[in-house]
């Protein structure tokens, strides 16, 4: 199977100095952690550290069985760095008992480099706070962004170079997840993101949150990523399910929606007042985390195009790092306010915006703005747009890196 380098994430593993820090690979399943450990490793190497040095152990793998008993763990571990190891990389570290106060306390010797995965947002709530509060560094990792998909595909080779808008559609049909990407039919695709989609739910949603009804569940996951981009309340959702015949009380989607966070198949995105008012109490939207996967559950293909671009550029804004809010202002609501450093930027994502009455409504969202805030407008059109002091970018290029904004 092809590895495909990923220099980002890479990048942010090495970044991270010292040994203080516990570097944490976290993301939803199958979205290529365990492959980011072994690049790494790889770079270990031929930076010279020696590969006796470097301890993997695979929690997926049940030869490591007996060591998902803490004692047993911590023990192994100290006698393998009496032995040389200075690096220690651990795969879905939360099937370890205790991991978080094992994990620290490993780390607190200070004579090991740890590195581990986890498919659950909210390993560091609870007892992980307790033990690892301000101890690690987060590397997000997600499916294929549209610019890998066509490294993957050699879709971006020379002179023979897909167009992006192309490469978007495929994209958009098989998903971002490695395997799915390189099946060798569309009816194998389906069958390998329903597959992942049943291994999430089973492995970190079912059995960790006590889920009894699935096909309620599996309803209430459908609804949420048919209406990705829409804000969305626990009370909404129930009402609405309830209203065609399937019963489910609020407590219970709001206790889906949390399970379905912490697995990342959805990302909330908060509202937040442009006005300094801060954030609102209103619901938020959800984004899902992979087309491929959206379509596996909800069989849904191509009927929302406006929605799922904006979907698409959420995931890009995240995966280069952007704090990410829904802005409420003066003009109306912004799909996204983007946050990196010291800089903001207010985004409106629209498929296209040639109808001059479209792009009014999307321009009217800035106004009332502070006098030079950093405004954007992302549309799937090539040719110049009256957007005034509105930067336009092409959405298509920005997904697939070849603009910024």
């Amino acid at each position: 199977m092809n590895i495909l380098p990923r220099p980002q994430y890479l990048a942010e593993l090495r970044a991270v100095e010292g040994n203080d820090l516990v570097r944490l690979l976290t993301g939803v399943r199958r979205s290529g952690k365990s492959t980011l450990l072994e690049l790494y490793r790889h770079e270990l190497v031929a930076d010279g550290v020696d590969p006796d040095a470097i301890l993997t152990i695979n929690f997926e793998d049940l030869a490591y069985d007996p060591l998902r008993d803490a004692a047993a763990f911590h023990a192994h571990v100290r006698d393998s760095v009496e032995r040389g190891v200075t690096h220690l990389h651990v795969d879905e570290v939360q099937e370890l008992d205790q991991w978080a106060r094992v994990i620290n306390s490993l780390r607190a010797s200070g004579d090991l480099e740890i590195c581990v995965t986890g498919s659950n947002a909210s390993m560091f709530a609870g007892e992980g706070l307790t033990y690892l509060a301000g101890r690690y560094v987060t590397v997000e990792v997600f499916p294929l962004s549209l610019a890998e998909f066509r490294l993957f595909t050699s879709a971006e080779d020379g002179e023979s170079a897909e167009p992006v808008e192309e490469s978007y559609q495929k994209w958009m049909t098989v998903g971002g997840f490695a395997r799915s990407v390189l099946a060798e039919s569309p009816d194998m695709t389906r069958q390998l993101n329903r597959d992942l989609f049943d291994s999430i739910f089973t492995r970190d949603i079912a059995i960790r949150g006590g889920v009894r009804d699935t096909s309620v569940f599996l309803k209430v996951a459908a609804f949420v990523m048919d209406n990705a981009g829409s804000p969305l309340s626990a009370n909404k959702v129930a009402n609405t399910l309830t209203s065609q015949g399937h019963k489910v009380s609020t407590d219970t989607v709001d206790r889906y929606l949390a399970l379905m966070v912490d697995a990342h198949l959805v990302y909330p995105c908060h509202r937040y007042d442009t006005r300094g008012r801060g954030w609102l109490k209103s619901t938020p939207k959800y984004y899902w985390v992979d087309a491929g996967l959206r379509d596996a559950l909800t069989g849904r293909r191509g009927s929302n195009t406006g929605h799922d671009l904006e979907n698409q550029v959420y995931l890009e804004l995240l995966r280069q790092r952007f704090e990410l809010f829904t802005g409420v202002g003066p003009g109306g609501e912004i799909d996204f306010l983007a946050r990196k450093g010291d800089e903001t930027r207010f985004i409106q994502v629209a498929l296209s915006a040639l109808d001059e009455s479209v792009l009014q409504r999307e321009l009217a969202s800035f106004r009332g703005l502070p006098p030079g805030a950093n405004c954007v407008l992302l549309t799937g059109e090539r040719i110049p747009l009256a957007t005034g002091q509105v930067t336009h970018v092409n959405a298509f290029d920005f997904l697939a890196r070849r603009a910024a904004l």
